[in-house]
């Protein structure tokens, strides 16, 4: 899975394997409800191919130290300062903190564009959702391959949180990540209301310490309202 690993730093990173069921789980179909017909299957083989061509997958991360937290304030060195009522129950108690982003690049983002103004709207739908599922196995691998780093150092790490979601709406705090890791470096900009581009990108951060708070095996979709209908959980994939 992965071309390098270190402290920290940019690193490409291989595209995972996305199966057909995970894709048609992200375009929200129940396939134990119905099954697909024949050309629908193909269809999406045929998408699911050329958007794994398409997918740079490229991440960057950093660890920042933990100087202290209030209600909705989580301080880092380096002057950053975190906000978000969740922030401080699960990270105020960790040494330091891991800021992490990761992107898939413009490949996919241009293929939908495409098939969107040739009328195509099916196959942008399928190259959207492909995009989506491949940025959110990419993401629980490098996750999960950052926890192992830590558990090799006998150190806990807490479950990963993103700004956007419910339980962290400030999207003035996705600024503040990828400023500080320097995101360009792998291609994320932002827009002026801090959406990232390219769109097939997350950022996120997790608590790294000795002392962490049991949340009894949850993870951040189970603080998400939209953890009842989310696509990218069926995934399995809790990272995005």
């Amino acid at each position: 899975m992965w071309d390098t690993m270190a402290e920290a730093g940019s690193f490409a990173v291989l595209v995972p394997e996305v199966t057909m069921e995970e894709l048609f789980t992200a375009q929200g179909a129940d396939l134990s409800r119905r099954s697909p017909r024949q050309d629908m299957v193909d269809l999406n083989m045929k998408l699911l191919a050329e958007a794994k061509e398409l997918a740079k997958v490229s991440i960057i991360w950093q660890e920042a130290k933990v100087l202290g937290s209030e209600q909705q304030e989580l301080y880092l060195e380096g002057g950053l300062t975190l906000r978000g009522s969740l922030l401080p129950k699960v990270l105020g108690s960790a040494d330091s903190v891991v800021l992490f982003a990761m992107t898939i690049g413009e490949g996919i983002d241009e293929r939908v564009k495409e098939y969107t103004h040739q009328g195509k709207t099916l196959e942008a739908f399928i190259m959207d959702a492909a995009g989506s599922a491949i940025l959110a196995k990419a993401a629980y691998h490098a996750i999960s391959e950052i926890e192992r780093l830590y558990k090799e150092k006998q150190l806990d790490t807490t479950f990963s949180l993103g700004p956007g979601h419910s339980y962290w709406k400030g999207l003035e705090d996705v600024r503040t990540i990828i400023d500080y890791l320097k995101g360009e470096q792998i291609g994320i900009r932002l827009t002026e209301s801090n959406l990232m581009l390219p769109k097939k990108s997350i950022a996120m951060v997790m608590g790294v310490g000795s002392n962490l708070p049991d949340f009894k095996g949850k993870t951040h979709c189970d603080f998400c309202h939209l953890k009842g209908s989310c696509t990218m959980r069926e995934l399995g994939a809790n990272n995005c």
